[in-house]
């Protein structure tokens, strides 16, 4: 019995979306390392990331794609606030706190995505979920009462902002990537520039980083996430992304040398173990695939 052409074909969708989601995650997970080679106010990285990610979009928009809508209006704001707080809370805490904080994200999509787009949570998206958020609970108390603890809270409300950025991403899926990664962009950079216009002095370094940061760490993998979701459900993308908070304390403890705490080590393998169960179960030959 042949399987239909276009069943194959969405099952190869599926599985490139993943792979471009999967690429998104890892280049965000570079972010700890640049942030930490940069004594930078943190808006300012946010400002200069974001003017540079605009940059590298701009000769590939094309005119038709150009509008503003309600869904682009929460986009570009929920976007601005999502990275600024994570920029901001990563000078406040260990890049692995921050990442892995901000990374509760999955839990706002799921009970949103259900509350506001009607989308049920299969058992193996659930476990994982629950499975994560012990993780996520793990490091939150073990660092409680501790001096980072700003950069803890503000880790988990860009969680929340990331969340909303996510969720209204489904609202958007009609809109040219290219241009919503650009157009988010831009307006986060005018936005901040009315807060950080007397500190924007950089060294030719600094401008280098944050060129490089721009385009290929932020631009480039917001667009990427945003052509997975045409293909992969929000909520199974919401999980493949918690490669993010594996990899991201790894760059940095490697570069920087800031070693995570115990409870983060745990907190982390949690979440690596749940993405393993919900991605190797059921195996090849079960019965029912991974829903």
């Amino acid at each position: 019995m042949s399987v239909p052409a276009s069943t194959v074909h969405g099952v190869r969708d599926t599985a490139g979306g993943r792979l471009l989601i999967v690429a998104a995650a890892f280049l965000w997970s570079l972010a700890g390392v640049f942030i930490k080679f940069l004594d930078l106010p943190p808006l300012t990285i946010v400002f200069y990331r974001s003017v540079f990610a605009a940059l590298i979009f701009t000769p590939f928009l094309r005119r038709k794609d150009w509008r503003i809508d309600r869904p682009i209006l929460i986009s570009v704001i929920s976007y601005t606030a999502a990275i600024s707080t994570f920029v901001s809370a990563n000078k406040l805490t260990t890049a692995a706190n921050a990442i892995v904080l901000q990374y509760t994200a999955p839990f706002f999509v799921f009970l949103f995505s259900g509350l506001v787009l009607r989308e049920k949570i299969s058992r193996l998206n659930g476990f994982t979920l629950a499975a994560s958020m012990v993780g996520v609970a793990v490091i939150f108390l073990g660092n409680a009462g501790e001096p980072d603890m700003a950069g803890v809270l503000l880790a988990l409300l860009s969680g929340a902002l990331f969340a909303a950025y996510m969720i209204n991403l489904r609202r958007t899926q009609a809109v040219s990537p290219v241009y919503l990664t650009w157009i988010n962009n831009v307006v986060c950079a005018l936005l901040l520039l009315l807060v950080v216009k007397s500190q924007l002095g950089l060294t030719s370094t600094q401008l280098g980083i944050l060129a490089v940061m721009g385009a290929v760490q932020l631009g480039l993998p917001y667009f990427l996430f945003s052509k997975g979701l045409q293909t992969v459900p929000l909520q199974e993308a919401s999980l493949i992304a918690l490669i993010e908070p594996v990899l991201n304390p790894l760059w940095v403890a490697l570069t920087v040398g800031e070693i995570p705490s115990l409870a983060t080590l745990a907190g982390g393998g949690l979440i690596v173990a749940a993405l393993g169960v919900r991605y190797l179960w059921p195996l090849p030959g079960n019965a029912q695939p991974a829903a």
